[in-house]
């Protein structure tokens, strides 16, 4: 620990005070934030079944549920899709949840206060998965098991690596709109969403999608750089509500 004479705070200090400080801009942002909306992916009902055939009088490629382009086999069988579709998913009965953001996230490399609050960001998330009774431990995946190619099978393999059962991807984007005054504080509005699938390691199906959005207005305050410093901690804000809201939704798709 380095201590400066007279009244010079010490590192340590100083990183407490700036942790306090991030702290209180998590909460600031989880306080005036605005819902705009959800989407996720509904619950199939009890007893689905699959292609049940086509209307009489179809050829038999119809009536077996096939793709009517061959082409398509090169891909899938028709039988390996018939089997997907069929396949009734059940999530397993305890879970180990990776998390994996698509995608660069500018907040944490703009200044160590908004580096501190995105951490505590993805803290409060993985807190809301892991107090589900279906989830033992949600963590962030390891950036070195994350692949340069970010294909299913290869995040797939990156998952049981890690051995995650289930591995949420997600990927943000926003839009900031600002308000400059000569006199007088200027303003910030983001709009931002958030767009996550869950992958079923074992099997390799999505059995889980979520789009949230979120708006959120701020005024610029003294303590910011400049109006860009203030638009990012508008995103943020509003990328957080939208992460908690996937993640509640992933816990009621789990419990159901």
């Amino acid at each position: 620990m380095v201590v400066r004479t007279g009244d010079a705070m010490s590192t340590s200090d100083k990183t407490g005070q700036m942790m306090i400080q991030s702290m209180g801009l998590v909460v600031m942002l989880l306080t005036i934030s605005g819902c705009v909306g959800q989407i996720g992916t509904t619950v199939r009902p009890a007893g689905y079944g699959g292609f049940s055939g086509s209307p009489v009088g179809q050829g038999s490629l119809l009536e077996d549920g096939g793709s009517l382009f061959a082409g398509d086999a090169a891909v899938l069988s028709d039988e390996a899709i018939a089997q997907i579709l069929d396949h009734e998913y059940q999530a397993p009965a305890l879970s180990r949840i990776a998390l994996m953001p698509f995608g660069r996230e500018v907040w944490s490399g703009w200044s160590e206060e908004l580096s501190l609050a995105t951490d505590q960001v993805k803290q409060d998330v993985t807190d809301k998965l892991i107090a589900s009774p279906r989830v033992y431990d949600a963590s962030f995946l390891p950036s070195i098991l994350i692949p340069q190619k970010r294909s299913v099978p290869h995040l797939r393999e990156a998952a049981a690596r890690y051995q995650a059962d289930l591995l949420l991807v997600y990927r943000s984007h926003c839009r900031s709109f600002e308000k400059y005054r000569f006199f007088g504080t200027s303003q910030s509005r983001a709009f931002c969403g958030v767009e996550a699938v869950v992958l079923d390691v074992r099997t390799g199906l999505v059995p889980y999608t979520s789009v949230a959005s979120r708006s959120f207005d701020i005024k610029e305050s003294e303590d910011d750089m400049n109006l860009q410093e203030t638009t990012l901690k508008a995103q943020l804000s509003a990328v957080t509500h939208a992460l908690s809201d996937i993640s509640t939704g992933l816990a009621e798709f789990l419990d159901d």
